[in-house]
């Protein structure tokens, strides 16, 4: 065997290592997702992210947004309060800030879940509040295809509300998607 012939097995060997350690990796990034996630706390509520989300300052003390800092993926989370009273129909008014962001939904890939699908979590067993979501993949502005989730939580006293989205390219999506989910499934009260 020559010199050269071993170094490409040898090669192909580590690749393949390498791509099976990955995939263990990934297969257990959601337990180390749930073991090292931070608390942040944001008006009423508590959020467990992950602790590759990194926090991006905005302009406003009523948003918080995360990016994904240590990979070059096209994905951002928004959390945007609004104290401003809307007692407006829940469904109806997260279709006017969906419509609102210029965003339509593929028909064949969108999920809509209904605040009756929420039974489960402190912040909707509480009582306190209700809670609507819309996921799949959709077009922005008429041209920018993206995996779109967002949740509508609405405290049902005041008519104030959280709107948290999480925007990504399509195959993005389907990477920070579930952390997102469980970001917002696992949300508390303060």
């Amino acid at each position: 065997m020559t010199l050269r012939l071993v170094f490409e097995w040898l090669s192909l060997f580590l690749l393949m290592g390498l791509g099976v350690y990955t995939m263990w990796i990934i297969k257990n990034e959601k337990k180390t997702y749930i073991k090292n996630a931070r608390e942040i706390h944001f008006k009423h509520f508590k959020l467990f992210t992950p602790s590759w989300w990194g926090e991006i300052p905005t302009n406003s003390e009523n948003e918080l947004c995360f990016k994904r800092l240590d990979t070059r993926y096209e994905w951002e989370a928004r959390f945007i309060w609004n104290p401003i009273p809307d007692n407006m129909d829940l469904v109806e008014l997260f279709k006017s800030l969906i419509h609102a962001r210029k965003i339509l939904f593929d028909e064949e890939t969108c999920i809509i879940y209904n605040p009756s699908d929420f039974k489960v979590g402190e912040l909707i067993t509480s009582g306190r509040f209700e809670m609507v979501r819309l996921e799949g993949t959709a077009t922005a502005d008429e041209q920018d295809r993206l995996y779109y989730d967002a949740f509508l939580v609405r405290e049902i006293k005041t008519g104030a509300f959280l709107y948290a989205e999480s925007k990504s390219s399509v195959l993005n999506g389907l990477i920070e998607g579930p952390y997102f989910e469980e970001v917002m499934t696992r949300i508390e009260l303060i």
